[in-house]
């Protein structure tokens, strides 16, 4: 009687040692695919951030060196076009700051709630601070248009619309699915933590 109760005993460890040790590969699973689409999204906002300042450059030596405006209407538009690329790296840096102080935390329910809010914070660059910087930026390029008729011939204009227009239109569909990727995987983010938190 004892032995058998000694067995039941021992094959109950066995079976609770194997479910802990199912659970905690199930965990450990987990966070790897939290680090995953965090990776992914840091190479997003450093990327974003290369490429910004990329244009930056190119673009402020142009209007220095290539072709520098001198009427007032351009030199705003050529403000605005540099001005909102600056605004938008400043972003993409804090976002960089806020998304690593998320991982740092060792409370879980602080890191949910900080999970979630980094969420709407993007949510909302890309909604509304995103389009009003590129609505800026496109404003500033037609403001400069004028002074460059005065130089160009019309047609070499016109063609220089179309060209920002078609350019535009490419960029936005290759930057909309970027901006979808990280989304969805902050979402997925988020909810792996909640889930976490919940059990």
């Amino acid at each position: 009687m004892m032995s058998m109760d000694f067995k039941q005993l021992q094959e109950n460890w066995n079976e609770d040692k194997e479910q802990r040790k199912s659970g905690t590969e199930k965990i450990n699973l987990i966070y790897d695919k939290i680090r995953k689409n965090q990776k992914e999204n840091f190479f997003f906002y450093y990327g974003t951030i290369l490429t910004l300042i990329t244009t930056c450059v190119v673009i402020s030596l142009f209007f220095y060196y290539v072709a520098p405006v001198k009427h007032l209407l351009s030199r705003i538009g050529a403000g605005l076009m540099i001005l909102g690329l600056i605004v938008r790296i400043c972003i993409e840096m804090v976002s960089i700051g806020k998304a690593k102080r998320i991982n740092k935390l060792d409370d879980m329910l602080k890191t949910v709630e900080n999970t979630a809010k980094f969420h709407s914070y993007r949510k909302f660059i890309h909604e509304i601070i995103a389009p009003t910087i590129i609505a800026l930026y496109t404003a500033g390029f037609f403001m400069i248009t004028p002074e460059f008729s005065i130089y160009l011939p019309k047609w070499q204009v016109i063609l220089m619309n179309i060209s920002y227009v078609v350019i535009g239109i490419i960029l936005f569909i290759v930057i909309r699915k970027g901006v979808q990727k990280e989304m969805k995987k902050l979402k997925e983010i988020s909810n792996i933590k909640s889930d976490l938190y919940d059990k």
